[in-house]
């Protein structure tokens, strides 16, 4: 993957195919800082941020939006939507089951809370599915009616006099998301990420772009991306962006050559004498992949036999 064009600009797939780097440097930011920044009922405070990709079995991975673990020791689902459907509640509640299998495997059992933030395209969302063997609920939290040109106005004027607070910031954050229809959010992506880009503080601009990258990415057009793409390169985020992306990259192939040295080790193992379920259950790897690197091994030692 490239990092850069012949400008210097960077790469669109830096923020929006590797969503867990923006998401990433949006959540360290929202250390410290209430809920209810999003319009939810919540005073609750982030602590810490855990990842958002959920790789589970059945050839498939769930992606959250962000996952925070708050002061009470509590756990918050945050996503959000610009479309309301029932069959989303089934979505919820794999999040909610395989976040309890995380930490259940980690030997703790935190209560889990499912949040919504509904852009202003939805008035009215249901919140609860309700069956006899379960309950899906979630705290939601919805755009519209939300006092857009207001907000709008206030971020200038903060901005221009250097007085932001943790609501204005997020205000600019979730604002593209309070206009209906599809070039409105577009004419809002550019106005506010234009308006970041002239805030003084580079650890508010970093929390206000990431954020934007965040919340935008399941309505922002192709065209949008590339002018943010132009716009983005040469700011603080855009830096550390292409930096984790440089580090993302390093790490794989760390993960790669650990990889390699466990294949060798699994038919060294196997050519002992070890059983398949004995070698997949030391080295903590599924036996489907011990039995792959076997029988690629076997073809490999026929071809030389010939």
């Amino acid at each position: 993957m490239r990092t850069s064009d012949t400008n210097g600009n960077m790469d669109t797939a830096i923020a929006y195919q590797n969503k867990d780097l923006v998401s990433k440097l949006f959540g360290d930011r929202m250390k410290g800082k209430p809920l209810s920044l999003f319009g939810l009922e919540s005073e609750l405070r982030v602590v810490d941020v855990r990842p958002t990709n959920i790789p589970v079995v059945r050839a498939r991975e769930l992606r959250m939006d962000n996952l925070f673990e708050l002061e009470d020791k509590s756990v918050a689902i945050l996503d959000y939507e610009s479309a309301y459907k029932k069959t989303n509640f089934i979505k919820y509640g794999r999040y909610i089951m395989d976040v309890a299998d995380r930490y259940l495997r980690e030997g703790k059992e935190p209560d889990i809370h499912m949040m919504v933030l509904y852009t202003a395209d939805i008035e009215e969302a249901k919140t609860v599915m309700e069956r006899t063997a379960c309950s899906i609920r979630v705290e939601a939290s919805c755009l519209a009616g939300a006092p857009s040109e207001k907000w709008m106005e206030e971020a200038r004027r903060r901005i221009s006099e250097d007085e932001l607070t943790d609501e204005a910031l997020m205000h600019l954050v979730i604002l593209p998301l309070t206009y209906k229809g599809k070039e409105e959010k577009q004419n809002a992506i550019r106005e506010c990420v234009e308006l970041a880009k002239k805030i003084r503080d580079k650890e508010q601009e970093t929390f206000v772009l990431a954020g934007i990258l965040t919340f935008t990415d399941k309505v922002i057009s192709e065209e949008t991306k590339r002018y943010i793409k132009e716009v983005i390169g040469m700011t603080q985020v855009g830096k550390m962006l292409i930096d984790e992306g440089i580090q993302k990259g390093i790490e794989k192939g760390i993960q790669k050559g650990d990889l390699e040295r466990a294949r060798k080790t699994a038919i060294n193992m196997l050519r002992r004498g070890d059983s398949l379920m004995d070698v997949a259950e030391i080295l903590e790897l599924p036996p489907d992949r011990i039995r792959a690197w076997e029988e690629e091994a076997c073809a490999v030692a026929q071809r030389k036999s010939y």
